[in-house]
Formats: C-alpha cells, structure tokens, sequence
C-alpha cells in the first residue's frame, strides 16, 4: 500500500496535469503493480506464522468445483447489474425536487478517447474491465481472505465478517467526497462480499461481485466509484439531495443504496446457523 501511495505522488512528475498520471485509470494501474509485493507478505504471513495453506484464504474453487465457478462467472455478474439497476430504478421513482438524472447520450470522452490512449476509445473498456477485478480481488484476498478468514479462529463468522468490515470501510475513508452515509455502505458492502465467501468457502465469488460492481458504476453507469471517477460510456447527471443520490461519492453514498444492502445482508446472513467456536490449538 505504501508502494502505491508513493507511486501515484510522484506520478505528477512524470506525466502532465490532467495526463495519464493524474486519472483514475492510473489508479489501478499502481493497484496492478502492487498486487505482487502485497500477496508476497501475504503468503509469507500465512505460510511462515499463522502456519496455513494458502488455500485457507479461499484461493480455491467454490463449494460444488468448477462447474458452480463457471455458473457465477453468468449470474454474480447479472446480479449486480440488477443491483444497481435496482438502486437506478429507485432514484429515478423519487420525486424531481428530491433527485433528477439527466442522460446526454454517449460521453464525449468515449467518443473521442483520452489524450493518452492511442487505441479505439471502445478498446478500453475491457481493460478497465480486467484492471477493477484486480482491484476488487486484490482487496478480497487482504479483507476477506486474510483478514476475515483469521478472525473467525477467534469469534462467529458474522462477528468476523463485521469487524473486517468496517476495517474494509476505513480503507476508504480518505477518498473523495466520503461521508458517513458511504462508510455504513461500506461496511454493508463487506458483510454482503463476507457472506459471499462464507457460503462458498472462496474468493470467486467476492472478486466477480466486487470488481463488475465497480467497473459497472464507473464505466456504464457513468457514476463516481467510491469518489473516483474513470472513463465512462455515457454522460449522465445526478442531482437532487446527495444524501439519495449519493453526490460526488457515487450510488455507494446514498441511503438508497444503504436500504438495499440490509436487506441483501439480512437475507444472505440470517439464515445462516452459528458455527461452533474453534477450540484453541
């Protein structure tokens, strides 16, 4: 973490402002290039002192092989686009005085590309597509994989899953425009990704879930991602009470989104039986 926060401070003294250098896109890529000494700590943390297999973090297929990890490759996907959908849906139903969305069609940045991309503007999708999986599957393999999966030695899954929730949402809280609406949804996020784990016994799921999420707010819905913005299909408006249209932050700071995710984390963890607590080696 360390590496990619110096990596994008000196990034302005390479690349002009407003460049490459300056863009969210960028972001991903200090994410992509910390990836290997980040999982290296990892694997020497559990290997060498927790005294695990890497497979514990949930670097495995999910419950049922490779047959279910092809199925959630089609319907993990499908269900956070109807998510978001949903939570589109519920904005557009409120009254003009409170949120309004305005559609201009294609974004002129999609149409004309960044003054740093050589290639197709379309060319560039899929790899935003590819560099917001890693982002979110790097983040699963820290909070749900090594944090979450080490906690649960100690207490109940859903006291596991909060706690290496909120820690989830107090890595975001240095982002743009944060408020204390997107730190609660947040941390419904990491219950939801938790239950996910939980219930599959790996990352899979989490890292579809997590990385369509955010390339689907950014990119398709044109929306601010946890404050980020990126390069984005089409030119779309929020405005109204930022409290439910999420402002500057994005769909994850509004308390329309916060209703979704209790019902969705009350739904994947109430039926859930509790697990009787590990006995101490």
């Amino acid at each position: 973490m360390l590496l990619g926060i110096l990596a994008q401070g000196f990034s302005g003294r390479f690349f002009q402002e407003g460049g490459f250098g300056r863009s969210s896109e960028f972001l991903l890529v200090t994410v992509a290039l910390t990836a290997p000494p980040m999982v290296a700590v990892t694997v020497f943390f559990v290997r060498s002192l927790d005294r695990r297999p890497i497979v514990s973090l949930g670097v495995r297929w999910p419950v049922g092989g490779p047959p279910v990890a092809l199925r959630q490759l089609v319907t993990l996907p499908l269900a956070t686009l109807a998510l978001l959908g949903a939570w589109l849906a519920a904005v557009l139903a409120l009254p003009p005085s409170l949120a309004k969305v305005g559609f201009g069609g294609t974004s002129e940045v999609f149409a004309s590309g960044p003054s740093w991309w050589p290639l197709p503007p379309v060319l560039l999708l899929p790899l935003l597509l590819l560099g917001f999986l890693v982002q979110g599957g790097l983040e699963e393999w820290i909070v749900r994989g090594y944090v979450y999966r080490a906690l649960k030695d100690l207490w109940q899954p859903w006291a596991a899953a909060l706690a290496s929730s909120i820690l989830f949402s107090f890595l975001h809280a240095t982002n743009p425009n944060i408020s204390a609406v997107a730190l609660v949804n947040i941390v419904l996020a990491g219950m939801i990704l938790a239950a996910l784990v939980e219930r599959s016994g790996s990352l899979w799921g989490a890292t579809l879930a997590h990385g369509v999420w955010n390339f689907s707010v950014a990119c398709l819905l044109s929306a601010p991602v946890s404050g980020f913005e990126a390069f984005h299909l089409f030119d779309v408006s929020f405005r109204g009470d930022d409290l439910l249209t999420g402002g500057e932050f994005g769909p994850e700071g509004s308390l329309v989104l916060t209703a979704f995710g209790i019902l969705l984390t009350a739904a994947l963890w109430g039926r859930r039986q509790s697990r009787e607590r590990p006995t101490a080696p």
